[in-house]
């Protein structure tokens, strides 16, 4: 594996939930038994190592097929999440959990093949992208939207909760429009590509969002009130807004604790001079 995971998102600046599709699609419960077989019986993670709009995807899931896991008439997008969820459920089960086994891959993207690709394969790698960096941005609530019931109000709920993380997201001035599968698809790999670099510590390197580095670091932070170290993955724009955020309360501190000392100092004047004098 590359010591990078390379994505790249080209995004909107706006955003949607369709409450439904336009075209009768197949059961959600046909795409989550695909997604159980393809993961009990033969692992699954081979899908997720290959580029999505690739030939290679297409033969993965063709091969599937041929070993019984038939894959509903859906588009891969869809079916690479629905994997992807089933993944990160057994291998992570959080982001920032240690993977429960050796043998993981996911794809890699050269940028300098970026531009020969498709207009499809693009936008299925910036799904894929944007999910990366929207479970950056909350990876408690990223996560709890793969707990909830495919198409139930609750994932609807947690989605809406989520969009006021997609703005570090976005790339600013392109109109695109994600449907709630679309979406839960692309947390579910991101999700799954989040916990895996944070194993292993690598940069998750993001292309087209507002973040001027183009990438999601992961670095070692202390657990509040424990001796615990995780290793958290943010874009450079989260961290230096969280910086920014303990400057702030470092300061705020510091006026605090100096308007104690004033309010001490006032208490002793007035206890040594009681007339005032």
């Amino acid at each position: 594996m590359k010591n990078s995971i390379l994505l790249a998102a080209t995004v909107t600046a706006v955003f949607a939930i369709p409450a439904s599709a336009s075209a009768p699609q197949p059961t959600a419960a046909s795409v989550e038994q695909f997604a159980n077989c393809a993961t009990a019986n033969y692992e699954g993670a081979e899908l997720l190592a290959t580029q999505p709009g690739s030939a290679e995807e297409q033969d993965v899931l063709s091969e599937y097929n041929r070993l019984g896991c038939n894959a509903p008439a859906i588009g891969a997008g869809i079916l690479r999440g629905a994997v992807a969820e089933q993944l990160f459920k057994t291998d992570f089960g959080s982001i920032g959990a240690r993977a429960r086994r050796d043998n993981i891959e996911v794809f890699t993207v050269d940028m300098r093949e970026l531009e020969a690709l498709s207009d499809e394969a693009k936008k299925r790698i910036d799904y894929v992208a944007f999910g990366t960096c929207v479970a950056a941005s909350d990876p408690k609530a990223s996560s709890s939207v793969l707990s909830t019931a495919v198409e139930s109000a609750e994932e609807r709920a947690r989605l809406t909760e989520l969009v006021p993380q997609f703005a570090s997201c976005l790339t600013e001035g392109e109109r695109f429009t994600f449907s709630r599968a679309d979406l839960r698809s692309a947390l579910a790999e991101g999700a799954y590509r989040l916990a895996l670099a944070q194993t292993l510590s690598q940069d998750v390197v993001v292309t087209g969002t507002r973040d001027p580095s183009k990438t999601i670091q992961c670095k070692l932070q202390d657990v509040a009130g424990t001796r615990i170290r995780r290793n958290i993955c943010r874009t450079e724009a989260q961290w230096k807004d969280q910086d920014r955020a303990k400057e702030y309360s470092a300061e705020e501190i510091k006026r605090r604790a100096h308007e104690f000392e004033e309010i001490q100092t006032t208490i002793e004047t007035r206890s040594r001079f009681p007339s005032g004098a």
